[in-house]
């Protein structure tokens, strides 16, 4: 394809100049594109959707000798500041989606270039290409309003049976093979069962809690709970560990499944983990849209689908299920304390009556605040 033949398009400067990552991220580009006579990048710009901060929309134009290739391409970078989580490896995600990727079993983007250097833009990030689709909203809640609010009954069972089905077929891959002693879990000296169940209980005792010796109201209950109760028998896959309807893009039309996105919470691990997940977010934006759309699935509807396209029993859902609000409560509460420390006002009782710490009293039977 010739450059004849390809739209060019319109490049804006950016007005504080100090904020314009393109002259950086072109001369990074040539490193990484050593055949290109030219090569240039419009102005990042942010998702329409979504409140991925750290994410950026931009098209790559790359001049050869004889064609030139416009990538529409997402630029995904680290955090550049406090963020809800101890680290962010992005080597992380690029190795689970090239790893998986490579299998032609679930779909997931494509990463083109991946920079763990911190030297070029201030932080890591890596370069995928874009994928045709829709994610539903987490606020204002999918279930609330739209794409997903306005389907119909249909299509709302076809986008649930779709991502169950990809999931599943997520969990049947070889997880030793794709872990490749990067994903926690693989890694040298790690006990693969116990893995998640302890990041999450050292996450809360030394990231969220301003001492290790803190008492936090439900947490502390729930994370007893999921020690005590821990099931003696698992199974072991490499699991998406964010899984929920707002990191699933839908085809436009069809709400096929056309990628499954933000692996940066991969972990081997037990894969009801997945399927719990996927519920409990669920459950919060039905709280936050007074409600649920018909053909959203009941939990005993989900295990179904689950069981279906995997084939097997699901045995502990009630325990996951505790476990999926544990980890998200703890998440929530990390990203309000952090805000706090900003000085953003929140209510204090914003900290004691929230959905997940009330979901976990309702599922261990605990008294309100």
């Amino acid at each position: 394809m010739g450059p004849s033949t390809v739209r060019h398009i319109e490049y804006t400067r950016v007005v504080t100049e100090t904020n314009d990552i393109r002259p950086a991220l072109v001369g990074w580009l040539r490193s990484q594109i050593p055949d290109a006579t030219e090569i240039r990048v419009s102005e990042p710009r942010k998702p329409g959707a979504g409140e991925s901060s750290d994410t950026q929309l931009c098209v790559i134009e790359i001049e050869r000798a004889a064609s030139l290739e416009c990538i529409d391409a997402v630029l995904r970078c680290a955090p550049r500041a406090e963020g809800p989580f101890p680290e962010y490896d992005l080597g992380l995600q690029a190795h689970v989606m090239r790893s998986v990727g490579q299998t032609g079993m679930v779909p997931v983007p494509e990463v083109l270039w991946l920079e763990e250097d911190a030297g070029v833009l201030g932080v890591p990030f890596l370069v995928m290409r874009v994928v045709p689709g829709d994610a539903p909203l987490d606020r204002p809640a999918y279930q609330a309003e739209g794409f997903y609010h306005d389907a119909s009954r249909e299509m709302r069972e076809h986008m649930w049976a779709g991502t169950i089905e990809a999931v599943a077929r997520l969990h049947a891959l070889d997880w030793r093979e794709l872990g490749g002693g990067i994903v926690p879990g693989s890694r040298a000296g790690e006990d693969p069962a116990r893995v998640s169940l302890d990041y999450w209980t050292a996450y809360l005792r030394d990231f969220v809690k301003e001492d290790p010796d803190e008492s936090l109201e439900v947490f502390d209950e729930a994370r007893d709970y999921l020690v005590r109760e821990y099931p003696a028998s698992r199974r072991l896959s490499l699991c998406w560990g964010d899984a929920k309807l707002g990191n699933v893009l839908y085809a436009p039309e069809t709400r096929d499944v056309a990628a499954i996105i933000d692996w940066e919470m991969a972990i081997i691990g037990d894969p009801e983990a997945d399927l719990a997940s996927l519920h409990l977010s669920d459950l919060r934006a039905q709280d936050l849209a007074g409600g649920a759309r018909s053909g959203t699935p009941t939990a005993d509807e989900l295990v179904a689908l689950y069981e279906k396209a995997s084939g097997g029993p699901v045995e502990n859902f009630g325990y996951h299920l505790v476990f999926a609000t544990f980890w998200r409560g703890a998440v929530q509460l990390a990203v309000m304390r952090q805000l706090r420390r900003r000085g953003v006002p929140i209510e204090e009782a914003m900290f004691h009556d929230n959905f997940p710490m009330n979901q976990l009293r309702k599922l261990l039977g605990l008294s309100g605040p």
